[in-house]
């Protein structure tokens, strides 16, 4: 839509492996199709990197093409078990028990 109106578009992606993914699908969208370099927000929280296997670099405000198959968007083995730990504590708090999560 954005493109027929003539407004300039910047994919958000901050999210826990979404920046790895846009940036493989960018990549992939200038080689195969358009030619153009296209703009990406880079909304990574670096305390999130530490789960992931190949997190997302940006350099003189580039991505730098990755170099490791997939699409960096892996987490390191023990983080499921590291992560769900913690959400068996919060489900065990006050807050956690009001519901504010319904699921699980």
């Amino acid at each position: 839509m954005a493109k027929a109106f003539g407004v300039p578009c910047v994919p958000h992606n901050g999210a826990m492996g979404l920046v790895g993914i846009t940036s493989h699908l960018s990549l992939i969208g200038y080689i195969v199709s358009s030619g153009k370099k296209g703009m990406l927000e880079f909304a990574e929280n670096n305390r999130h990197r530490v789960y992931q296997k190949n997190p997302a670099e940006v350099r003189d405000a580039h991505y730098v093409t990755p170099v490791a198959l997939g699409y960096s968007s892996g987490y390191q083995n023990d983080c499921v078990e590291s992560l769900s730990g913690r959400w068996e504590a919060f489900r065990r708090t006050r807050r956690g028990d009001r519901g504010w999560v319904r699921g699980g």
